[in-house]
């Protein structure tokens, strides 16, 4: 089964890190959180450390990602969906990789209507995790 984990992070004044795609061939320059899909052996919270990395160039401590759903339920070809969340310590500066065009840091009202309203359904999914949370 494929597998997706992403990270919702958060900065020290309740901002939330919203990233957009680079002209994906199915979701545009849709909204987007870091993350993706694991490598051969990997697990879900590893591929988060990862993908944060490249993607954005944010170190992130493992010891501070919370996991916030894990399932099925919001795919559409039954892709295993991980989402976790972390809050940091201090803003970092962001260092975009070739797959998203820019980011902007969103209160989490802001944020979560962005994802309520994306094409990709696990935008959808971090929409109705973080309803059910109080992150």
């Amino acid at each position: 089964m494929i597998q997706v984990a992403k990270l919702v992070i958060i900065d020290p004044q309740d901002q939330y890190l919203m990233l957009y795609r680079n002209n994906h061939p199915d979701f545009g320059y849709d909204p987007d959180i870091s993350g993706g899909t694991t490598e051969a052996s990997e697990l879900p919270i590893e591929t988060v450390v990862r993908e944060v990395i490249e993607e954005t160039g944010i170190v992130i401590d493992p010891s501070t990602i919370k996991l916030l759903y894990e399932g099925t339920d919001f795919s559409k070809n039954g892709v295993g969906y991980w989402l976790y969340v972390t809050k940091l310590q201090a803003k970092p500066g962001l260092t975009m990789s070739w797959e998203h065009s820019t980011y902007e840091w969103l209160s989490r009202e802001d944020f979560l209507e962005k994802a309520r309203s994306a094409i990709d359904s696990y935008m959808h999914m971090v929409y109705h995790a973080l309803q059910e949370c109080s992150s």
